[in-house]
């Protein structure tokens, strides 16, 4: 009996696991033009594949209608930059793929964190399912952005963090940082918990290993004749933009809004006569509101039951999103993107305590049912499939400045 259960808990997780490649390749090659800050992370990987110099400098006019993107790290680019080597093509899809193979990767990986962190298979199960159907992650798995990157080499290495497998998680933070500096924050996880744990002697691996990666994320700089100092003065120049940009722009959120999900970011829009074909990375709002009382819930529970495991997931999910009360830079929706595994941990977390009779369980799956409905409601506006444009103006209730009519 214990086989079996567990066979079909293994089927399950395929299931999930295929639905969830399914949906992020279908329509990956439209529109096979840049969506958002393609113009510059596809545009930039491009130029990194043809070996052009300029692409890394701060002080070089791109081409009109593109940007050269240095203000973060290369890895990112470097990857997709890869893809369309390996394909031998351009077309959007090619820088695409690498991203939509780490979001397949990432929903796996939040089962793996909840069957160490929740020790439990069912509730696991129900974590990397809900994950799967979070609109955010998956809009950056399938745009050539670098989010998607740093939020699953971060919850690879928080995995191996867990298995203390040291040296392999100072590896991957130093592939997320290498990705995108807000990985930095995991050391507000990390830290504690090798302290907690007394693995005092494995800090070093952190403080030596992830800088040697991020450095090495700069070699093709480096053999294009730049110089260490120009290095030093890039680093400089990227922190400059983050800590001052004043930009303005009509889809800037504030932090206390992302788990409500009140402010989605437009990506992509294509007019046609009758239909109209939209793209917004914007997270399911059953999941998050639903996710939101589930983080309320385990604080309660982990204050409760002082349990380290679920204090983890609350840090996991603190810790990439509180700093941002403080960033001096517009901010947008996406930015909240590593805080949803988290938040999906705890939902599944709280969702298989439902499971101890009969109505319980018909909770969990009218809950699971709304999250299922949620997805597929925005599915269209999160792939551009057309749609007639009186159902979308129906469907979406827009402020005068988001307003796509």
């Amino acid at each position: 009996m214990r086989f079996l259960k567990r066979l079909r808990s293994e089927h399950i997780l395929i299931l999930i696991l295929i639905l969830t490649a399914f949906l992020r390749l279908y329509r990956l090659d439209y529109p096979n033009k840049y969506v958002f800050d393609e113009v510059y992370h596809g545009f930039t990987a491009k130029e990194f594949l043809a070996g052009h110099k300029e692409a890394w400098e701060w002080w070089t006019t791109p081409p009109p209608g593109v940007a050269y993107e240095w203000t973060h790290p290369p890895l990112a680019k470097e990857i997709m930059a890869i893809s369309m080597f390996i394909f031998r093509t351009q077309d959007a899809w090619a820088y695409r793929l690498p991203g939509v193979l780490l979001g397949i990767l990432s929903v796996y990986l939040v089962y793996l964190l909840g069957i160490k962190l929740l020790n439990n298979q069912t509730a696991s199960l129900i974590a990397a399912f809900v994950f799967s159907l979070d609109g955010l992650n998956f809009v950056q798995s399938r745009t050539g952005m670098n989010d998607i990157y740093y939020v699953t080499f971060l919850l690879t290495s928080l995995l191996f963090l867990l298995n203390k497998r040291f040296i392999m998680s100072a590896f991957f933070l130093g592939l997320a940082l290498s990705s995108k500096w807000a990985a930095i924050y995991a050391y507000l996880i990390f830290v504690p918990l090798l302290i907690k744990e007394r693995q005092y002697f494995k800090i070093p691996f952190f403080i030596v290993l992830p800088p040697i990666i991020y450095l090495a994320s700069y070699l093709p700089f480096f053999l294009l004749g730049h110089s260490f100092d120009q290095f030093i003065q890039l680093q400089q120049q990227m922190w400059w933009y983050h800590t001052n940009l004043k930009a303005t722009h009509g889809y800037t959120s504030p932090w206390w809004s992302w788990p409500l999900n009140l402010y989605p970011v437009w990506y992509f829009v294509d007019y046609q006569k009758n239909t109209m074909a939209n793209i917004f990375t914007s997270g399911n709002p059953a999941l998050f509101w639903l996710g939101s009382a589930a983080i309320l819930l385990t604080i309660w529970e982990t204050i409760k039951k002082r349990s380290l495991s679920l204090a983890i997931i609350l840090l996991g999910f603190f810790a990439f999103w509180l700093p941002w009360a403080i960033s001096p830079r517009i901010m947008f929706l996406y930015h909240f993107s590593p805080s949803v595994p988290f938040l999906s941990l705890a939902l599944g977390y709280q969702l298989n305590n439902f499971l101890t009779d009969k109505k319980g369980l018909q909770l969990l799956l009218v809950l699971l049912l709304l999250i299922i409905l949620g997805f597929a409601l925005m599915f269209p506006f999160l792939t551009a499939i057309p749609m007639p444009r009186d159902f979308i103006k129906i469907f979406f209730l827009t402020n005068l400045s988001n307003n796509p009519f």
